[in-house]
């Protein structure tokens, strides 16, 4: 018994590394994220009506490019994980015209990497996906003042569980696969990069005149 208890610990270890590799390399960007003056007002249930819109605008830009590159990812990952129910560019969507706003005006982010291979796939995810458990936190503080509108903070609802064990058990198996492991923190690193390149100039997103990524 002994012996098989130090087995399940060692295995429980084991599949913790791929995504805490993951997260040590993109803490700073997290910190840095953290700062955002968007973000941190809707964080803080305090941003205004039309810097929302700004904010959603800028992340539907972001996110409808990002789905749109996942559509490429290799089919037997995308079918193990449900990618097409991942992508949540249609719930930004829905939250701008619950505020007034037509999201198929909207600039879509023009440097969005080429996340090629099951490895870059899912570091990439990682970041996308990682950004949902935030979500909810900034969620519950925008209830007060921005009602439904708010269903991309929310994500996945009651889903979230499910596909976030889903996606980080085949995630740590990476660890297995060192080339594909390496080639998901680089596309993490990359994710991270191109989202806070493009957020960067957020305010006036919603109007005719956003500027271009």
């Amino acid at each position: 018994m002994a012996n098989a208890k130090f087995m399940l610990d060692e295995e429980e270890h084991f599949q913790e590394l791929m995504r805490e590799r993951l997260r040590a390399a993109t803490q700073a960007a997290h910190e840095r994220l953290h700062g955002h003056d968007g973000f941190a007002a809707a964080a803080a249930g305090t941003i205004a009506p039309a810097d929302y819109r700004d904010l959603l605008a800028r992340l539907y830009g972001f996110h409808a490019a990002f789905d749109a590159q996942m559509t490429r990812a290799p089919a037997a990952l995308a079918d193990e994980l449900d990618l097409p129910e991942r992508g949540r560019a249609g719930l930004i969507a829905a939250d701008l015209a619950g505020l007034g706003a037509e999201a198929s005006r909207l600039p879509l982010c023009g440097d969005m990497p080429a996340f090629e291979g099951e490895g870059a796939c899912l570091g990439a995810l990682y970041v996308v996906e990682g950004s949902t458990l935030g979500g909810l936190v900034i969620a519950r503080a925008l209830a007060p003042a921005v009602g439904e509108n708010r269903r991309f903070f929310l994500g996945h609802c009651g889903e979230h569980g499910r596909l976030w064990r889903r996606f980080v058990a085949r995630l740590d198996r990476l660890d297995a696969e060192p080339e594909e492991a390496g080639a998901a923190e680089a596309a993490a690193l990359e994710a991270f990069a191109a989202f806070e390149r493009w957020m960067a100039p957020w305010r006036g997103a919603a109007s005719a005149g956003a500027v271009p990524c």
